[in-house]
């Protein structure tokens, strides 16, 4: 068995750093950029500059860095993938296509928020997808912070999938495995330790097991990249790779995945075309004026079924505490980490309302907005929402304190588990009200960091949606 640990460049790791600053400063731009320019084609492929590249671009992958990713509330605005509820099952012909998938890739991190999180495993099951491999994590009691769910760590109870639901084009199967599905011979000793896994019995002696720390991965990638196209269709024997800590400042996103060498290709086992390397989200986050250039091995954009079945018990909800013929919208303030960067005291908001709504009485309709902020502080809640009883045609609903009723209600009925009961499922939950592409919703009023725009001019808005 063969194993390898990096050591620590300063130099290097510094430079990574200055480049994390980068991706923090040029995501949100991305992802606008990105969302606009994408093709919508469900031809799963469209050319780049190069005739020898593709940029695949099919339907499931239209939100790869999605406009309701920058609303999370419980994460910093340099992370966050989220999708609508579209499937693919087709392969894509840019694809590698793998007859086994017994290869392990695993990601270790100290806690940190669920969107930060989506964003690290929808990336690893793009190059699980390629290097014919499934993704191992600890469970979300381990990878997320209980500071983000009011100090208490969440139930080991929870998996992956009660929050994302990730699988591979080719087959439909999960890309992301439980670590309590481990075969008989692959161990983890602890989630924390590094190495993390231990291979033994007579079945994975020979298994390649290649473990990266310090964020220094592109070496490790070249030879997991060898090691997997000279892998037998009906290989028994397979690779662990580990991935320990810093995810964003790495050197896997220095530049593009590294081809593989033109000697190995000749005599490579599996077929090899550069195009088939994967899309990476966090490479064009942090590189967002190159072209969006890779292969898509993964259904994104649908989400678990019970989460599904939850936002629309949410959804019913509001319609029944809402008016009738009301048009509904979003009022979206972030607090916590953004409150010296974009104002929203009472004060201001009152103002920011006043332009907002102004002439909106002309509508001839009832309008009805959902409250959503990060601000736990009770009087806070209650002022803005005072704000509205000056606009006799508006309504207001404080919609954390809904969301947190519906799900409370579904645990206690046995409707969901009980464990599902915990801030990060209800974010996960309301996020259907952040989908700026959920046509429920007419509006969105959003002040936070990357949004803060002094007055949104709603009559002009939804004058236009009326006459639709």
């Amino acid at each position: 068995m063969l194993s390898r640990t990096k050591v620590k460049t300063k130099n290097l790791i510094a430079l990574l750093a200055l480049i994390s600053l980068v991706y923090t400063l040029n995501l949100n731009q991305t992802i606008s950029d990105f969302v606009g320019k994408t093709n919508s084609s469900n031809t799963g492929i469209v050319r780049g500059g190069n005739e020898n590249e593709s940029v695949a671009h099919p339907g499931v992958w239209a939100n790869l860095l999605s406009p309701r990713s920058t609303l999370s509330d419980n994460t910093s605005d340099a992370s966050g993938m989220d999708a609508t509820n579209i499937h693919t099952t087709r392969s894509h012909p840019c694809q590698r296509i793998c007859t086994t998938r017994l290869n392990k890739i695993y990601y270790a991190d100290a806690p940190a928020g669920l969107s930060d999180r989506k964003v690290i495993l929808r990336d690893l099951s793009q190059l699980a997808g390629f290097l014919c491999a499934e993704v191992i994590m600890p469970p979300p009691k381990e990878h997320l912070s209980a500071d983000h769910n009011f100090g208490k760590p969440i139930s080991d109870e929870i998996e992956w999938s009660d929050f994302i639901n990730i699988t591979f084009i080719q087959d439909g199967s999960p890309a992301i495995k439980s670590a309590k599905t481990l075969e008989e011979g692959i161990q983890i000793t602890s989630w924390s330790n590094v190495p993390a896994f231990k291979l033994s019995g007579p079945k994975h002696k020979d298994w390649l097991h290649v473990v990266s720390t310090e964020g220094k991965v592109i070496d490790d990638f070249i030879e997991i990249q060898k090691f997997s196209f000279q892998q037998p269709h009906n290989a028994t024997i397979g690779f662990v790779w580990e991935i320990h800590k810093k995810w964003y400042p790495s050197d896997l996103w220095l530049r593009r995945l590294p081809v593989l060498d033109p000697e190995v290709k000749e005599s490579a086992i599996h077929e090899y075309r550069k195009r088939m390397r994967p899309l990476l989200a966090t490479y064009h986050g942090l590189h967002p004026k190159n072209k969006k250039i890779g292969c898509v091995y993964t259904n994104q954009t649908s989400i678990p079924s019970q989460l599904a079945m939850m936002q629309k018990r949410l959804m019913k909800r509001i319609v029944r505490y809402s008016p009738n013929n009301t048009i509904f919208g979003l009022l979206h303030l972030r607090r916590g980490d953004a409150i010296n960067d974009c104002d929203t005291s009472v004060e201001t908001i009152r103002r920011y309302l006043n332009c907002s709504l102004n002439k909106t009485e002309l509508l001839g309709r009832n309008i009805t907005m959902l409250m959503t902020t990060d601000e736990d502080d009770l009087q806070y809640r209650q002022s803005i929402m005072a704000l509205i009883e000056d606009y006799p045609h508006v309504s207001i609903l404080d919609a954390d304190q809904i969301v947190r009723t519906v799900v409370k209600e579904a645990a206690e009925n046995g409707i969901i588990s009980k464990a599902l009961d915990n801030n990060y499922y209800i974010f996960e939950v309301e996020s259907i009200m952040r989908d700026w592409g959920n046509t429920f919703f007419k509006f969105h009023l959003v002040r936070r960091r990357s949004t803060c725009r002094k007055c949104i001019k709603l009559f002009l808005i939804l004058g236009s949606v009326i006459e639709k």
